[in-house]
């Protein structure tokens, strides 16, 4: 599968969800970083324990409205998901975009 098809790496315990511009998810039997290590290095960012995202199909990126201090993204339609940014992550995201 090609990098720029893919919005979203999901764990889903010892397996991973993919997710596409599709309305069908695909489901890999691997773990999220056992996947994320078969795409080209910045193609997929991981941006949570449980996620790594697509930084080209990433729409918003903005401080979550609870905390204030934490982030989260918005990925482009159809897929639409709200993804949380874990702490530790956010540096990656912003090297993503050139940022840091």
């Amino acid at each position: 599968m090609e990098p720029d098809e893919v919005f979203l790496l999901e764990a889903d315990g010892d397996r991973t969800i993919v997710r596409t511009r599709g309305r069908r998810s695909l489901s890999d039997l691997r773990s999220l970083g056992e996947v994320l290590a078969c795409f080209p290095e910045g193609a997929l960012v991981q941006v949570h324990r449980s996620y790594a995202v697509n930084p080209d199909r990433v729409s918003e990126l903005r401080r979550r409205e609870r905390s204030g201090r934490d982030w989260e993204l918005k990925l482009e339609p159809p897929v639409n998901h709200v993804i949380p940014v874990g702490r530790t992550h956010i540096t990656s995201l912003w090297a993503a975009y050139g940022e840091v």
